[in-house]
């Protein structure tokens, strides 16, 4: 796989810098019943195509971790000592965020740690959740974990973004852990 084109865009958060590197979908327009269901005509970024391809088709890693990867060195060479996904709100065979996380801690030679952040109690995923219902429920849900992130500079990494209210959450615990700079990305972003 090679690096795919993006369009970074910043986003607000309790982080030194945070950014997105995409939109997931570039249009999608309805075509139709399939019984009770509503088909789309749905077209997404490059990025957007190889998240949704490894999040429901089983698609490959590579394309994405390349991307992440080549931003992160160009933008944050040498500022990253560990990379942290979010707990995921969803049981999946194959967590994403955890396969990105992981996948460019290997590519810059850094710990991936998916345990530094965990879920002290189960939640819906939050696109279900009403906005204003997901801060008080996060903030209760998302805890320390077992992974020391005491002094480091942590990259949180995700695969899609919302609104960030897990981001926003998971940086919050990080820092209340002792990390000392907090940069997010996130893959693709809705809307």
């Amino acid at each position: 796989m090679a690096i795919v084109e993006i369009h970074p865009e910043l986003i607000d958060g309790p982080w030194i810098e945070g950014f997105v590197l995409d939109r997931h979908v570039i249009t999608s327009s309805p075509i139709g019943y399939v019984g009770e269901h509503m088909q789309f005509d749905t077209t997404r970024s490059l990025l957007g195509e190889l998240v949704y391809q490894l999040k429901y088709r089983s698609g490959s890693l590579d394309g994405i971790v390349e991307t992440a990867v080549a931003f992160v060195t160009e933008r944050w060479n040498g500022l990253i000592d560990c990379v942290v996904p979010p707990p995921p709100s969803l049981h999946r065979t194959k967590q994403p965020a955890v396969l990105i996380a992981s996948g460019v801690a290997a590519s810059l030679g850094v710990p991936s740690l998916s345990a530094a952040a965990v879920k002290a109690s189960a939640t819906p995923q939050m696109k279900n959740v009403a906005l204003h219902e997901r801060g008080p429920l996060l903030s209760a849900a998302i805890q320390a974990g077992t992974d020391a992130v005491q002094g480091s500079r942590v990259l949180l990494i995700d695969d899609l973004w919302e609104t960030g209210s897990t981001l926003r959450r998971v940086a919050e615990v990080l820092g209340q852990m002792g990390a000392t700079e907090v940069r997010a990305l996130a893959m693709t972003r809705t809307k």
